[in-house]
């Protein structure tokens, strides 16, 4: 793969050389075609492990939708590799899965909850690099609720914003995901999908504040095969000139609490 250096700046095929941008980074990358033809791959002999472990990479990508849109309120918090990092996580709970072959294993989540728990959606800026205090966790699985308590916020001793003159506030989520198992060869997300969501009051970065402890609430009933995920970001923003709150990009941060 090489690197485009020149004023002449594209995406997309000539001959078989294809320009593509890639997130996060602004440049634009060339790659030559190359490999096997897609009708091979979809039924030469010797590709028939290629196609079992595409089939299984499609259990991959739907758990981490299903894990994208338990947290949706943090998504914007992310950065732009956060996707593929769940769905290299997803094929880490996938291969665990003994009983099922090759093609057809399942990702049972709920017997991997601990394996989530605690994910950075932003590399670069970890929610634990602003927040330098723990935020304290009560989860009931049966109940369906958690009680999250975010410690006395304190500027430059326990909380790390950049920038001036910008307002912050905490965005906390509690949803479902379920397992992801194969009837046949085609997968399956056991979901019975439920989200709720809080945001706290905005706060100037230079003001303190005391502990806060917020409740979040799901109906009961869970089955064993869904997953509550328990996920909190903290958000910047500052006033626009109709004194309405503006959402600042590229600042703030998010991660997964608890997967209950």
């Amino acid at each position: 793969m090489a690197t485009l250096h020149s004023l002449i700046d594209f995406t997309g095929t000539i001959g078989n050389v294809t320009a593509f941008k890639r997130n996060g980074t602004g440049k634009t990358y060339l790659r030559q075609a190359s490999g096997p033809t897609r009708k091979q791959i979809l039924h030469a002999p010797a590709f028939q492990v290629t196609r079992e472990l595409n089939n299984e990479f499609r259990a991959c990508t739907m758990l981490t939708a299903g894990i994208r849109r338990a947290i949706f309120p943090l998504k914007h918090l992310g950065d732009a590799n956060f996707t593929g990092a769940l769905n290299k996580l997803a094929k880490k709970i996938q291969t665990l899965d003994t009983e099922g072959i090759r093609g057809e294993r399942n990702i049972f989540l709920s017997r991997h909850r601990h394996m989530l728990t605690g994910c950075s959606l932003h590399q670069e800026r970890p929610f634990d690099g602003i927040l330098r205090h723990p935020v304290t966790v009560q989860t009931d699985r049966a109940n369906a609720s958690a009680n999250i308590i975010i410690p006395a916020l304190i500027p430059d001793v326990n909380l790390f914003l950049s920038g001036k003159g910008l307002f912050t506030r905490f965005v906390i989520t509690l949803s479902t995901v379920g397992d992801v198992v194969y009837s046949g060869k085609t997968p399956h997300r056991q979901d019975r999908y439920q989200m709720t969501h809080h945001h706290t009051p905005w706060l100037h970065m230079e003001d303190s504040a005391d502990a806060a402890t917020i409740p979040l609430q799901l109906a009961p009933g869970i089955p064993e095969q869904v997953s509550l995920v328990l996920g909190i970001g903290i958000e910047t923003g500052r006033p626009d000139r109709f004194g309405e709150m503006e959402l600042m990009k590229k600042n703030g941060s998010a991660k997964i609490l608890e997967v209950f």
